[in-house]
């Protein structure tokens, strides 16, 4: 590979890096590649623009660094990449996705998410938990979770929402050698490396998937799990099997609000006394652009009441649900930002939608 080529592909890392962008896109059109950088959320296109000869150069070195074959680059593939950027002491671990079109390979690159102390992570660890900005009350349910012996903590939002950096986070306070628990994640990728976590990293495609790692990994008296997300009915299965044998476990899952959750859960079989008996939380995260410039959380938590475990076992549906889930909501959490000169009304009305 040569000088000019790699610094083509770096330079690209750098500058994302810079603008503090949470993506980078390469974008394949006939006439080259566009690259393109999401920042607080807001994709900016036309960063720059690469030649075919360029692009392809730069393509084939990002897969390389990732991993991934450059020699396939008519499949879907994904993997890490350990990039240290200028003047830095170390390297960060950056996501990298990779989907053939017409005009060869698209590349999407995730950085270190920013939450509300707007300072990435990285190889060197998870922020600490009280650095992300979360709202005091979802704090407040995250460390009971935290002090059980037990129970399934699910963060839900959607992608980009900040959900992997605080699952990290929890598993990274919960790793402390003082606790002295043995604390085992799985992850699809391992975005960044945790001190005193042991990360298993998932590979989709192949034989070890979060459903046989889980099964085998139940074995090894782990007494904290981190599973990056349920994607399916077996993991979620064996996820709630492993909440109701004594394990506290931490995973991600795409749903608008705890009462969908909850009922994503039983509708991927998993049988509504097990829903009530191993969930212990719920968790709703999004981002919200700053007035100054980055982006803070709001976040709203449930945690498993007599009435909500009713509802669940009734068959509830989530528009019922919603209404027996007691929580301080996504919009309560903007309106004390709004108040307060952190975000503007109308950041939250475009994120959250107008307050009910």
């Amino acid at each position: 590979m040569s000088k000019t080529t790699a610094t083509t592909a770096d330079d690209l890392l750098d500058l994302a890096l810079r603008r503090g962008a949470s993506d980078l896109h390469l974008e394949p059109t006939a006439a080259g590649l566009d690259v393109r950088l999401r920042v607080d959320g807001h994709l900016h296109r036309g960063v720059r623009t690469l030649t075919p000869g360029d692009a392809r150069a730069a393509t084939a070195r990002l897969m390389s660094l990732a991993g991934l074959l450059s020699y396939h680059p008519h499949v879907p593939q994904e993997g890490r990449l350990d990039f240290k950027p200028a003047g830095a002491a170390g390297p960060i671990a950056l996501r990298v996705s990779v989907m053939p079109t017409p005009h060869g390979p698209r590349v999407a690159v995730r950085l270190p998410a920013r939450n509300g102390s707007d300072s990435p992570g990285g190889s060197d660890g998870a922020p600490a938990l009280d650095a992300l900005g979360l709202p005091p009350q979802t704090l407040a349910a995250l460390r009971r979770w935290m002090a059980a012996d037990s129970g399934m903590l699910l963060l839900i939002g959607p992608a980009g929402a900040g959900k992997t950096t605080t699952a990290h986070a929890l598993l990274s306070a919960l790793a402390a050698p003082a606790l002295g628990l043995s604390v085992v994640s799985l992850e699809d990728p391992v975005e960044r490396d945790l001190p005193g976590v042991t990360q298993i990293q998932i590979e989709p495609f192949g034989q070890l998937t979060y459903a046989v790692a889980l099964r085998s990994l139940l074995r090894q008296d782990p007494q904290v799990l981190g599973i990056g997300e349920i994607r399916d009915a077996e993991t979620a299965a064996l996820a709630a099997d492993a909440a109701l044998a004594g394990h506290r476990l931490v995973t991600t899952l795409h749903a608008g609000n705890p009462a969908r959750a909850l009922v994503r859960l039983t509708e991927m079989g998993v049988e509504p006394y097990r829903v009530t008996s191993g969930v212990s939380a719920v968790v709703g995260q999004r981002l919200l652009r700053r007035s100054g410039g980055g982006r803070v959380p709001v976040a709203e938590a449930v945690e498993m009441t007599d009435t909500l475990r009713r509802g669940v076992i009734d068959g509830l549906d989530a528009a019922a649900l919603d209404r027996l889930c007691p929580r301080d909501t996504l919009h309560d959490a903007a309106a004390r930002l709004i108040a307060d000169g952190v975000i503007d009304p109308a950041e939250a009305e475009r994120v959250l939608g107008p307050p009910c």
